[in-house]
């Protein structure tokens, strides 16, 4: 019989497990401080080891068992490093050392069974050794009642006594025991850690192991180098030689790449139909939801570290994804598939439940951070209408309503005062201004001629696309519109303000209920004054009115209209005061006393007053 058939086959966690302090992998710190403290014989009577699962905390202490009573180094006293040739360093790696005692707290939680093994042998001697050393694994699984028996002789063992627990979960061990104990924290291992370790070890063995599929392993791992090895030798027995990625990821279940960026874009994109592929896939190739949802989860998450420029590509695309969506978003879908995942655990029918789970979470997330972004830079003018979201409409206040239709061939405008039929050209309502008032007492920033809105030639006639500059103040506020009517944002501050024209100094002022357009008219001033002076070659100052809106002076309307009426002028309607103000009195009759109620007429006897009909 061959020697390959005779030779009994031991784990790789077991034939690689580290037998000497630089062997761990990822506990250099716990290493240093625990060969320090041998070396300078500050050995505490009691360690504590806490941590997760497979991360070292029974290898360690066997090593710790092996330095305190290793004799290789010729000296009569703990050595900083185990030779792991004596016969106390050989026993103590095969668990068969009779000073060193491994028990396991699950199996032995009763307090007979504690007082039997510890309480009851501790005061003897050690049969060889130079300490007898206790070995306590899951020790948070003792009782009340164990603790309490074990309680003194942790607090005051034996000088040749030295006790070892460790647990994997810390807060079940009661304070009174874990202040009586040096306490190490075991942290899980990181995922480069096991995979350098894997890619060693594969060498070591003549194993054929691509990078990407070492990867894989230490990512599903979980941290623990045990869980790695054992997913090793799975690997080792699946394949016919060569471990690669995609060998790996049959083995273990996963859900495919391509899989995996078709549901998150989906998710992005809130595609339906795209999702209800995905799943299709999923029924057909007969894959597990909840592993579907553990690795949708794991990418997400890792798509957003990579959008974040942390880690590496979770799956092919993710450049392309992560450029569509924020950090805000993945992390959003990160955390209501972790909680679906929860969910779907206890459904009868885990893949339903999954993909209409999914439908909500597509629903329900919205990436509120790119929507922001879009409208700052829209504010800021650098993109129209195609910079907005697909589903957003850009609004406009319903004041905007109230004004008239404009001509087919010019942009809508919003002016203030006399209509268009009444209002004699810029020119001559100027010069009839100036003689009905000598005195300024009105400022010229406010002169209400340019609020009136002109007459139907003038606003019919449009600046001419020929090149020529623009003179006409009318015609240059109306190229102006035309020249802004696809930016969304600048045209809808300009159809909702009053203009007033002095010259080079425009003052533009919003009516009551527009205040709030005033900060962001601010900001585009310079764009006005950048597109007038293209347009008319005239450099434009513009200005926002601090003030309300100006008031409306007659006078000064009947000077420059004076075929109006004085009632047609007193019924005007403005747009910073759109309220007629007219005595509706004469309309109002009082009530007859036949129709006013009994019970009414009570009450008006005591508060006076009448009933108007």
């Amino acid at each position: 019989m061959s020697e390959e058939n005779t030779t009994p086959y031991v784990s790789l966690a077991n034939k690689y497990r580290p037998q000497k302090f630089e062997d761990l992998v990822g506990q250099e710190s716990i290493s240093k401080t625990l060969q320090n403290a041998l070396r300078l014989g500050r050995i505490a009577h009691a360690y504590l080891f806490y941590g997760p699962r497979g991360c070292g905390k029974t290898t360690t202490a066997r090593i710790l068992a092996k330095a305190l009573n290793c004799t290789g180094q010729g000296n009569d006293k703990p050595t900083a490093e185990p030779c792991g040739q004596c016969p106390q360093c050989r026993e103590i790696a095969r668990s068969e050392d009779m000073d060193v005692l491994e028990l396991d707290a699950a199996s032995n939680t009763q307090v007979e069974k504690v007082r039997e093994a510890i309480i009851d042998t501790v005061a003897l001697a050690a049969s060889r050794d130079r300490y007898k050393v206790f070995i306590l694994d899951e020790v948070h699984m003792l009782s009340a009642s164990s603790f309490n028996a074990l309680l003194k002789t942790i607090e005051e063992p034996p000088q040749h006594v030295v006790f070892i627990l460790a647990t994997t979960e810390k807060h079940k061990v009661p304070a009174t025991i874990v202040s009586r104990c040096q306490t190490f924290r075991f942290r899980p291992m990181t995922s480069d850690e096991i995979t350098n370790h894997l890619m060693d070890l594969a060498e070591a063995e003549g194993l054929d192991l691509t990078e990407k599929a070492a990867r894989i392993i230490a990512k599903n791992a979980g941290g623990a180098m045990r869980d790695a090895l054992t997913l090793m030798d799975r690997a080792i027995a699946y394949s016919d030689g060569k471990i690669d990625d995609k060998l790996v990821g049959e083995m273990l279940g996963l859900t495919p790449q391509d899989l995996l960026c078709q549901t998150v874009g989906a998710l992005i994109d809130k595609d339906s139909a795209s999702l209800h592929a995905a799943f299709e896939t999923l029924r057909a190739e007969g894959f597990d939801a909840n592993a579907f949802l553990k690795d949708l989860k794991n990418a997400l998450g890792d798509l957003f570290y990579f959008s974040l420029g942390q880690g590496a590509a979770p799956f092919d695309g993710a450049q392309e994804i992560a450029a569509r969506a924020s950090a805000g978003l993945l992390a959003a879908l990160s955390r209501k598939v972790n909680k679906l995942a929860e969910e779907v655990k206890f459904s009868d029918n885990a893949l339903v439940s999954a993909e209409v789970g999914l439908f909500t979470v597509m629903d329900s997330c919205f990436d509120v951070e790119g929507f922001i972004r879009r409208l700052e830079a829209l504010e800021r003018g650098e993109g129209g209408a195609s910079s907005l979201p697909p589903a957003s409409v850009v609004s406009r206040p319903a004041s905007a309503k109230k004004v008239s239709a404009p001509q087919a061939d010019t942009p809508k405008t919003h002016f203030s005062a006399t209509a268009a039929e009444d209002a004699p050209s810029p020119s001559v309502r100027t010069q009839s201004s100036a003689k009905a008032s000598p005195s300024p007492a009105i400022s010229p920033a406010f002169t209400p001629q340019p609020q009136a809105a002109f007459s139907s030639a003038v606003a019919k006639s449009a600046p001419a696309e020929t090149g020529a500059l623009v003179t006409d103040n009318r015609q240059l506020w109306d190229a102006l519109l035309k020249a802004f009517s696809a930016s969304p944002f600048v045209y809808d501050v300009m159809t909702n303000c009053s203009v007033h024209f002095d010259g080079d100094n425009w003052t533009i002022s919003f009516g009551k209920g527009k205040e709030f357009y005033k900060v962001p008219a601010q900001n585009k001033l310079p764009d006005l004054e950048k597109q007038a002076f293209k347009l008319s070659g005239r450099r434009i100052k513009f200005q926002i009115s601090v003030s309300a809106a100006p008031a409306y002076h007659p006078s000064a309307v009947q000077a420059s209209a004076p075929a109006a009426s004085a009632s047609a002028a007193q019924n005007r309607i403005s747009d910073e005061e759109p309220f007629v103000k007219a005595d509706f009195s004469a309309d109002i009759e009082p009530a007859s006393s036949a129709e006013v109620p009994e019970e009414l007429k009570g009450i008006l006897d005591v508060i006076g007053g009448e009933v108007l009909a």
